[in-house]
């Protein structure tokens, strides 16, 4: 039974950006909430990333960057030395820092929730109802919600936390997602699972992308089918970047503010365009490469000259225009997620000792085909600087990435809202479009004050609202005016 008496908050999505949100509402409300997180998955946390227990797909951030509350960055660490996790993953401590399985990391999360729904400094309660929301509906003065079940539920507030969206299929792969030998989605489902059985020594395997999501799924490959050889291939052949090491001395005395602090920092100087010049792609570019070549020539690390931009991405990019966005996310964006996106250490070591035992090689060129051959193989065509290459390979496993700009399913809820006008799409054609607030608008233009989205759908309006660190502080900086939408004092 769900307590009537207290103001309800109701968060659609149980991953990531649903529990951080829950989280930081319990410990920072000013009076208790009724708190309810609509998930279908039997465990909250587990989004697609920490959904899995393959124990090569590490997290690619350290711990201190990834506590579930954000003014509490050591809560990762002491959540560690109470579990005595480390003693089993010996191997995720490195001289960079402590990179967690995916898995072990989506099992903090978890208990991260069950521990602050038990006691928090709200009084708050926290619940867990496991259904999918259909439709949203607004009322007077309440948010009424239709689950999957049949139930409805009213909530005098609400966040969508939705999440990644679904993974990119390209248009050649999709008449083929049930051959045996294509992975469409590698991280939904056993299917790479049970690819690995099947591959034998020798078997020739191609990758399409070369992202974090490819460098998991090249982890898996080369520890569970020996001997295989794998081809991994995007447009331009671009591998992420490694990670930096950390600066010892910049982490001492660090206040459990730290994170909140930098992200919610200043612009730096040099990025501004001045006198009044507009904000371009271009001017941003010159800006950081300057700075990052002023770094390097004093023996810094080039990471610490674009951190400084990624951090305040999201108070810089509201001043760019929608063709300037549009620009970025169409010929930048790539070059930006390699260094954005960085490898764990331990899987850059694997991935290194592959091509140098020629298991492995990353290389640039464009899928134009793929047809299935009688024989069981698949014949790849493809395009590099006007010549057309031909090879076969026994699998093929798609590692495009999430589609952030992909048309909206009309059957899911976001598809539901964006018919009945409360949700629409950016002008960058990424994500929907939310006010500063996280407020959504819909197709009046009016911001909804009941209504709020959180995470990677928000990316076309604060162009970096991915990865766990970024999401949880857009979640701190989004309740003070959620407090305050639903009348409760100011906290601090």
């Amino acid at each position: 039974m769900l307590n009537s008496s207290l103001p309800r908050l109701a968060i659609v999505g149980g991953g990531f950006t649903g529990a951080t949100v829950a989280v930081q509402a319990a410990r920072r409300s000013p009076i208790a909430l009724d708190i309810v997180i609509i998930e279908p998955n039997a465990e909250l946390g587990r989004g697609l990333p920490y959904r899995g227990s393959d124990p090569d797909h590490r997290v690619n951030g350290p711990i201190a960057t990834h506590s579930i509350d954000p003014l509490d960055t050591s809560h990762v660490q002491r959540w560690l030395e109470k579990t005595h996790l480390l003693t089993q993953d010996p191997g995720a401590h490195c001289s960079f820092g402590t990179f967690l399985r995916r898995g072990d990391y989506g099992r903090y999360l978890h208990e991260a929730v069950q521990e602050f729904a038990s006691r928090n400094e709200s009084g708050s309660t926290i619940r867990h109802q496991r259904s999918r929301v259909d439709q949203i509906h607004l009322t007077a003065n309440q948010v009424a919600l239709k689950l999957q079940t049949g139930e409805s539920l009213l909530a005098d507030s609400v966040v969508l936390a939705f999440g990644n969206p679904a993974a990119r299929v390209p248009p050649m792969l999709q008449d083929l997602t049930e051959h045996p030998s294509v992975i469409s989605s590698p991280l939904a489902g056993d299917g790479l699972q049970a690819l690995c059985q099947r591959l034998t020594p020798g078997s020739q395997v191609a990758v399409m992308g070369t992202s974090l999501t490819a460098a998991d799924v090249i982890s898996t490959l080369l520890r569970q089918s020996s001997g295989v050889r794998i081809t991994a291939f995007s447009r331009r052949g671009l591998v992420p970047h490694r990670q930096r090491p950390p600066d010892a001395k910049a982490q001492q005395n660090l206040p459990q503010t730290w994170l909140v602090d930098r992200i919610n920092g200043q612009v730096p100087s040099y990025l501004d365009p001045g006198c009044g010049s507009a904000w371009t792609v271009r001017h941003l570019c010159a800006a950081m490469r300057q700075r990052i070549k002023s770094l390097t020539s004093q023996g810094m690390p080039w990471q610490q000259g674009f951190d400084e931009a990624r951090d305040v991405v999201w108070q810089f990019w509201p001043l760019l225009g929608h063709a300037e966005k549009q620009r970025f996310f169409r010929r930048l964006r790539v070059w930006y997620d390699v260094a954005r996106f960085r490898l764990p250490p331990q899987t850059a070591e694997s991935l290194d000792k592959a091509v140098t035992a020629g298991r492995l090689s990353f290389c640039a060129r464009s899928l134009v085909n793929v047809k299935a051959l009688n024989n069981g193989r698949l014949e790849l065509q493809f395009q590099r600087q006007g010549q057309a290459i031909e090879q076969e390979f026994d699998a093929l496993i798609n590692c495009t990435g999430f589609d952030l700009g992909g048309d909206v399913d009309p059957l899911t809820l976001a598809g539901r809202m964006v018919q009945s006008g409360l949700l629409v799409r950016d002008q960058s054609s990424v994500g929907f479009r939310v006010d500063q607030n996280c407020r959504v608008m819909g197709f009046s233009g009016q911001s909804s004050p009941r209504i709020r989205l959180v995470g990677p759908a928000t990316a076309g309006v604060f162009g970096d609202s991915l990865g766990a660190m970024f999401i949880a502080v857009q979640a701190h900086r989004m309740l003070p005016s959620l407090f305050d939408d639903l009348g409760l004092m100011p906290y601090f």
